[in-house]
């Protein structure tokens, strides 16, 4: 099971980013862990260009960088007070025109275990997640934990990881059972059966002849090789006497918990949209792995969690592969879960 022990939290001191405090707080008081705070300033050049449209004799760095930074300091070092003593951390000014920019290089060269943020900052869109966020999601090694204005952490309950039944795609489960053993949460296991055109369009189709049970059996067979062959700390499948209702073994000794283990499997012709429609009334959060690399063939991991995250009004984690995890996935013999659409 993943461990959290130091945590970033950048923040712009909006009332969005205020979101991912308490998120924060808690997982480092479960993990015990330390949390830093972040906050990133335009770079001086970029300082220098928009201070050259103002007509006054202004010099940035002696005048206005100075300044701000330490007008920077006293917000951060204000927030960090209100952390507790045991997980307070420290705090990082960070300088560059984009912010996530900043963010991704900081968390990676400091070697977090996991940043959590507002999903939306001072930049109050109609997006559902701020520009920032967006592509600290997409791109970031380090996993991303993105929250929603007003989510407290006694808020999520039920957890979402979505897969293609792919060995990739399920790299994600190790942070979907930390996260589900800290907020006492469950966690689903959803599968969408894709619909192409075709054959099936005239047919008359029943998404429930699908052979669900058989689709299960094979879903929870790749789940066990991922286990067995993974060894993530702490984990274990624990198999039921009911279909879809199982449960994750997870912790060591003193803090082991079984975490509900519930499989949805549907069918659908539009992945993103059915993972985004069941997550809207069956979640509080959704776990999803994405590559952070263009060309990949496994869609699943790129454009489809884009699209969720782009999308969903939930918080959302994405966390990317290692490359020892892309490396055992192409030599794995484990494929993806076949199944006929036609009865």
């Amino acid at each position: 099971m993943e461990k959290y022990r130091k945590i970033l939290v950048p923040t712009d001191f909006s009332s969005g980013a205020e979101a991912a405090y308490a998120i924060a707080k808690q997982l480092a008081h479960k993990f015990a862990g330390k949390i830093d705070l972040m906050h990133v300033l335009p770079s001086g050049e970029y300082l220098r260009e928009t201070l050259k449209k103002i007509p006054v004799a202004v010099d940035p760095d002696e005048n206005v960088i100075p300044d701000i930074v330490q007008e920077t300091e006293r917000k951060l070092n204000s927030v960090l007070e209100e952390i507790e003593d045991p997980i307070r951390g420290k705090i990082h000014i960070g300088k560059n025109r984009k912010a996530s920019d900043s963010i991704i290089h900081y968390a990676n060269d400091e070697e977090y275990d996991l940043i959590v943020m507002g999903s939306k900052g001072e930049d109050e869109s109609f997006l559902k997640r701020g520009s920032t966020t967006l592509r600290t999601l997409r791109n970031s090694k380090v996993p991303v934990l993105a929250i929603d204005k007003g989510t407290t952490a006694g808020d999520v309950k039920r957890i979402l990881l979505p897969t293609d039944s792919s060995q990739l795609s399920l790299s994600s489960l190790p942070h979907a059972v930390a996260l589900a053993h800290a907020f006492g949460a469950e966690v689903s296991l959803f599968y969408v059966m894709e619909l192409h055109g075709g054959v099936t369009e005239d047919s008359d189709f029943n998404p429930e002849t699908h052979q669900k049970e058989k689709i299960y059996e094979q879903l929870m067979s790749r789940l066990d090789y991922y286990l067995q062959d993974r060894k993530p700390e702490g984990i274990k499948l624990e198999r039921s006497d009911k279909s879809f209702l199982d449960s994750l073994k997870a912790g060591t000794a003193d803090s082991e918990k079984f975490i509900p283990l519930k499989t949805v499997v549907i069918a659908g012709y539009s992945v993103h949209y059915e993972i985004e429609k069941y997550a809207d009334k069956n979640s509080d959060l959704v776990v999803m792995a994405t590559h952070g690399h263009s060309g990949f063939a496994h869609l699943f991991l790129g454009s489809m969690t884009e699209k969720v995250v782009q999308n969903l009004s939930k918080p959302v984690m994405t966390t990317r592969p290692t490359e020892a995890e892309f490396d055992r996935a192409e030599k794995s013999s484990i494929g993806m879960v076949p199944y006929d659409p036609i009865p």
